[in-house]
């Protein structure tokens, strides 16, 4: 019998689940036609390279799919079976709410799983794909080569950072170069850069050189220094990652190299842990909509969809708020990442204490066994 019950739960959740994941993926993929749509009428984005575009997008769009639908495939599944007083049902036959949601968790959790594999694995490459097309085949001429205040890797193991880039006049602001390559690391900072042929020219800037442990074993500035960087300028800043392009043991230590360099980490470290809050926030919200649903159920499905897009709204605007402080350094960067979980994981506890009896008066308690007198009588009537 409770294999049934599981059963018959989670196949309560799938088609609504699947509902929501279609209808997502039709909104994003519109909201990148509704781009696009002036440049391939004009026949400068290929029907063939648009294609391509949503083919990598694809993964990243199931991310953000998977805790909204989710949301709607609890609140609409669980909604049916109260409304038809199926959860009356069981619980006459002694099975508590929490027996009742657990498979309603467990879809959750494997839901959460999945959205965290591909988020880890399949994102960051698509999304550097991505973006690749969209700079070398769709927008050449549009889009900047140089992504600015990112990590990225260049020639002879060393690390490179720039805040901003101007291509055109040949000069790089706020650089920072981290070498490993010798018995210790050392590390270059300077104010300002410009670069020709082989060589970048630091200027007004700091020589450090570091032990094992990170700490520096000798420090020097400099007005003027001369480092060579062999490859071309614009070949190897186009293979810079963003955190979207990023796994997270990449954005690990993407954060570590920062935090030894000395430079702002925190809208690296609010990335680095919002990694792991994304795909949490589909248990999130399956908890705190399966309590939900039991009190929209008198008003069907609408009352569903309308609970969906109120609880969307204010997660989002949470999740916003509380990443954009922690960049500013008003939330630790742990805070500002889980923030919206933490909260709407407080409000589904809440909720689910509410529907067992815990918060209601004496009075509730009697009206509520009365109505489920009635639904029995009528049942054996």
């Amino acid at each position: 019998m409770v294999r049934t019950l599981d059963r018959y739960v989670v196949s309560e959740l799938v088609p609504p689940f699947l509902m929501g994941v279609s209808v997502f993926l039709v909104l994003l993929v519109g909201d990148i036609l509704y781009v696009l749509a002036e440049y391939l009428a004009r026949g400068q984005v290929p029907l063939s390279a648009l294609l391509r575009l949503l083919f990598y997008k694809l993964p990243h769009m199931l991310v953000l799919t998977f805790p909204v639908s989710t949301l709607f495939g609890t609140l609409l599944g669980v909604g049916r079976l109260a409304k038809d007083n199926e959860i009356t049902a069981l619980r006459m036959a002694g099975l508590p709410f929490v027996r009742i949601f657990l498979p309603v968790a467990a879809f959750a959790v494997v839901v959460a799983g999945l959205s965290f594999w591909v988020n880890e694995y399949l994102t960051p490459w698509a999304n550097q794909r991505a973006d690749q097309l969209i700079r070398q085949s769709i927008f050449r001429e549009i889009f900047p080569r140089v992504r600015e205040n990112v990590f990225f890797r260049g020639p002879q193991n060393r690390y490179f950072y720039v805040r901003r880039a101007d291509e055109t006049n040949h000069l790089l602001e706020g650089v920072m170069i981290y070498e490993v390559g010798g018995a210790y690391p050392r590390l270059i900072t300077a104010q300002r850069a410009r670069y020709g042929e082989g060589w970048w020219h630091l200027e007004e800037g700091v020589v450090r050189e570091l032990d094992e442990r990170g700490f520096t074993t000798y420090e020097a500035a400099f007005a003027r220094f001369d480092v060579r960087v062999e490859g071309d300028l614009g070949g190897f800043l186009l293979q810079q990652k963003t955190p979207d392009q990023m796994s997270a043991a990449e954005l690990r230590e993407h954060l570590r190299e920062l935090e030894r360099s000395g430079l702002e980490s925190r809208a690296v470290a609010v990335d680095y842990y919002f990694k792991y809050a994304a795909p949490f926030a589909v248990l999130v919200f399956a908890l705190v909509a399966a309590p939900l649903s039991l009190h929209g159920a008198r008003g069907g499905r609408f009352t569903g969809v309308a609970a969906a897009i109120v609880l969307i709204f204010v997660y989002y605007v949470v999740m916003s708020t509380a990443r954009a402080w922690g960049r500013a350094g008003a939330l630790h960067p742990f805070l500002a990442a889980w923030a919206a979980n933490l909260l709407f994981l407080a409000g589904g506890v809440v909720a689910y204490l509410w529907v067992e009896g815990i918060f209601f008066r004496p009075a509730e308690i009697l009206a509520r066994q009365a109505r489920v007198k009635e639904v029995a009588s009528g049942g054996a009537g």
